[in-house]
């Protein structure tokens, strides 16, 4: 019985994630942050070397047009995306963002987004995030359709 309950134990503490790991509200609620701040370094932090993002196509000039998404894969080429969205000329849009998360799973998160909320430059959608091991390997971006 003592070594079911010590099997038991072990298999918990495996599954759970380790203390010194942030959790995933605080990765989100720093990338925020670190994104409105213009901080690309600090944005790029918190993603996994292996990290795939897939955003709209057009974002990021040059990027190849896959059935009208780009695939950054590697911490390298998504480094290329927030270099766009921390620019000058795009951090008014991101500094205006308001979020609002909601947690599907652990490690899955849908990040509900508005630009500009409530003025006629409004643009809004959801990301998709999966976050493992405190680094996110994976994030999706959705932009709604423009209203009319």
């Amino acid at each position: 019985m003592r070594t079911m309950l010590s099997a038991a134990i072990l298999l918990t503490l495996a599954a759970a994630p380790a203390f010194a790991q942030d959790s995933v509200k605080t990765i989100l609620d720093r990338h925020e942050k670190t994104i409105k701040a213009g901080d690309l370094n600090g944005v790029m932090a918190d993603y996994a070397d292996n990290a795939v993002l897939v955003a709209p196509a057009g974002i990021v000039k040059g990027e190849k047009d896959v059935v009208g998404a780009n695939v950054f894969d590697g911490k390298a080429n998504i480094r290329k995306f927030f270099s766009v969205l921390t620019n000058k000329d795009n951090n008014p849009a991101v500094k205006s963002m308001k979020v609002e998360y909601e947690f599907r799973s652990n490690d899955v998160v849908l990040m509900k987004w508005a630009q500009f909320p409530g003025t006629p430059k409004e643009v809004a959608g959801t990301d998709i995030w999966v976050i493992r091991g405190g680094k996110i390997i994976s994030q999706v971006v959705l932009v709604n359709p423009p209203k009319k």
